[in-house]
């Protein structure tokens, strides 16, 4: 056998990692792994050349020439020897990555063989790639040098080897074996009801879809293809070494790496600028994503870290970890002391109605919430983040809270209803401690779920914010007109960490600051859905313009400010995005508080957006519409007392 073998020496991060074997599909060489390879903490590989044309032989050859046991990637016609090595030795393949591949035989209806090489990549070209790349004059070059290096000899017993490859599906169910299935979304070679059907056979698989890449993913989206290769090989490193058991305080042990659920991940679970292995202890594995996992899988008790978290207790495997499981253990176990722990004893919390300053103020707050709803739980709906170990995580963590009003409190006396209300919390954490964070509630929604007046309970808040000598925020000049000039021109995007967050910045100041409204039929998907305050959920462009204006029109002089935004990748496809925003201005308009007044109006909101192919395809709109009909009679008592 002539292999191409290329070793990295392994670094202090790789020490104990599996040695990976990759095998390269028909008419490619060891260039189709490079943009792989140079995104991946260094490992020992090797590169291996299919020079046999029968599928079973060649499987038993590199077999032989394999280290004792090794991980396993295969491209193409190199995932089809893969799968029949792993078929063959099970015992020494720790893991194995099929690679926009498959698990059936040839079919008869297949195009017949290409007379070259050259006219192999010249005529299947619209079929190789994904749509956004057919353009890419210097991927098709790489694909013709490529063929052109592996010449005819090798291209024809190439092709005899795929016409000799069996259907192995009935097969899967035998390997246990942490496997990754990944292709592009437009591979039309191998398209992905045929990456589907090997995962639906494999217990231990996960399956990845990357958008707009077609049959060659590692060249077209090599940072998508590597993180995803990357979380494969942490769970296979994990599953290859001895269980090293950590204990955190409370006595939770963790032993092993998961089995990740199923399904489909479209695209890398996190940006690489979010900081996924920086700092101590992280494995570089894939940070949770909340939306298509059970609670037990987002607090697991057997996974190992998967990212850099310094000064963190020992439980926590990644940030998304941490905030769910503390806000579990605080909220939901009713371990409110660890507050305690997970709070500096100076944190600011800014919410809708009002600031709290110390970590006391939480306590009391907390408790007094948990006595008035007994059976109260908060159901994580997604966590959008950035940062590392070392300067720092922001995260902005939505919820859906529910519970029956049986206690005395905040509400009154009882009313045995229930409800149900949407709540984000943005926070900064550094060494598993929250120094500031920001809450926005939706209280209004609570107040009519229980029947209460929410004119009554507004003038009450009111009253007592009066008699406490708290002061109103009139705001003269909120700069949205400079004088006699129009709103500004262009955006300020300093606080973007990406040209895409750049631009989403850029279309909501065109849209709330410059009441370019129709902006909204251009951003929006026909099919996109709205979710916001009081729980209500619409669907269309035509909702998301009604609700997006009727906001403004509370405060027609309102001028919106983003004051954070961060975006992760999303497991679903596309890209999920969490703006935290102000709007100040004046009631000056009619709506759900009443007749205009002219009294100062300030909303702090959370937004979370949810965009993929171009188009904003959900919308979580957090802000709360009882603090600002609390403003408004609190400035009235204001007024009438001058």
């Amino acid at each position: 056998m002539n292999s191409h073998t290329r070793i990295k020496a392994s670094s202090t991060r790789s020490t104990g990692a599996v040695p990976l074997l990759l095998l390269p599909g028909t008419l490619c060489d060891d260039r189709l792994f490079a943009p792989l390879l140079e995104r991946l903490p260094e490992r020992a590989f090797t590169v291996m050349t299919l020079d046999d044309d029968d599928p079973i032989r060649l499987a038993r050859t590199l077999l032989d020439a394999a280290p004792e046991r090794f991980a396993l990637l295969g491209f193409s016609l190199g995932g089809l020897i893969a799968l029949e090595m792993a078929l063959l030795a099970p015992e020494r393949v720790v893991g194995l990555a099929l690679i926009d591949s498959n698990a059936r035989a040839r079919s008869p209806d297949a195009p017949e063989r290409a007379a070259s090489p050259g006219d192999a990549i010249a005529t299947g070209w619209p079929r190789l790639v994904g749509r956004t790349h057919r353009d890419d004059t210097a991927l098709r070059a790489l694909l013709a040098s490529m063929a052109s290096t592996v010449g005819m000899d090798a291209y024809a017993v190439q092709e005899r080897l795929v016409a000799a490859r069996t259907d192995k599906r009935d097969r899967l169910e035998t390997l246990s074996m942490p496997v990754l299935v990944l292709a592009g979304a437009d591979d039309m070679i191998c398209p992905p009801p045929f990456q589907q059907e090997i995962v639906e056979r494999l217990s231990g698989a996960t399956l990845s879809l990357i958008d707009g890449a077609g049959h060659f993913a590692p060249l077209e989206a090599p940072e998508a293809v590597a993180a995803q290769v990357a979380a494969w090989l942490a769970r296979v490193d994990q599953a290859a070494s001895p269980a090293t058991p950590r204990s955190d305080r409370t006595g939770d042990v963790m032993t092993k790496p998961p089995s990740p659920s199923q399904g489909s991940a479209r695209t890398p679970t996190n940006r690489p600028e979010n900081g996924g292995a920086k700092g101590d202890g992280g494995n570089g594995g894939a940070v949770l994503q909340v939306e298509r996992r059970d609670f037990t899988e987002l607090v697991p008790t057997d996974r190992e870290r998967v990212q850099g978290m310094r000064g963190f207790d020992p439980i926590y495997t990644d940030i998304v970890d941490y905030i769910i499981r503390c806000t579990h253990r605080i909220w939901d176990e009713r371990d409110v002391g660890l507050i305690y722990t997970h709070y500096t004893h100076n944190c600011v919390a800014y919410t809708t109605m009002g600031t709290m300053y110390d970590r006391e103020t939480h306590i009391r707050d907390t408790i007094q919430r948990l006595v008035e709803f007994p059976d109260r739980r908060g159901l994580a709906q997604q966590v959008i983040w950035r940062g590392n170990d070392t300067d720092g995580f922001y995260t902005s963590h939505m919820t859906h809270g529910q519970g029956r009003h049986s206690q005395y409190g905040m509400y009154g006396k009882p009313t045995g209803r229930t409800f149900l209300t949407r709540t984000v919390a943005d926070c900064m954490i550094l060494e598993n401690k929250i120094y500031k964070e920001w809450i926005v509630r939706d209280n209004m929604g609570p107040v009519i779920q229980l029947g209460l007046d929410p004119h009554a309970y507004a003038l009450d808040i009111a009253t007592r914010k009066f008699e406490a000598g708290e002061p109103i925020m009139e705001v003269v000049e909120n700069r949205r007109l400079l004088g006699q000039y129009p709103p500004e021109t262009e955006a300020d995007v300093s606080i973007a960490h990406s040209e895409d967050e750049a631009q989403l910045l850029r279309d909501l100041h065109h849209i709330y600051n410059k009441r370019m409204f129709g902006r909204i039929h251009d951003l929006y998907a026909p099919n996109c859905q709205w979710h916001g305050p009081l729980m209500r959920e619409y669907y269309g462009i035509a909702a998301v313009l009604q609700q997006t204006m009727r906001l403004v029109a509370l405060i027609p002089d309102g001028y919106f400010v983003p004051q954070h935004i961060c975006s992760v990748e999303s497991e679903e496809g596309g890209t999920k995005y969490a703006v935290r925003w102000t709007l100040d201005g004046h009631h000056l308009g009619y709506g759900s508080l009443g007749a205009p007044t002219g009294h100062p109006l300030f909303v702090m909101g959370v937004t979370h957006y949810h965009v993929r192919d171009g188009k904003i395809i959900d919308e979580w709109a957090v802000y709360d519409e009882l603090s600002m009909l609390a403003q408004v009679k609190l400035a009235a008592l204001q007024r009438a007392a001058a």
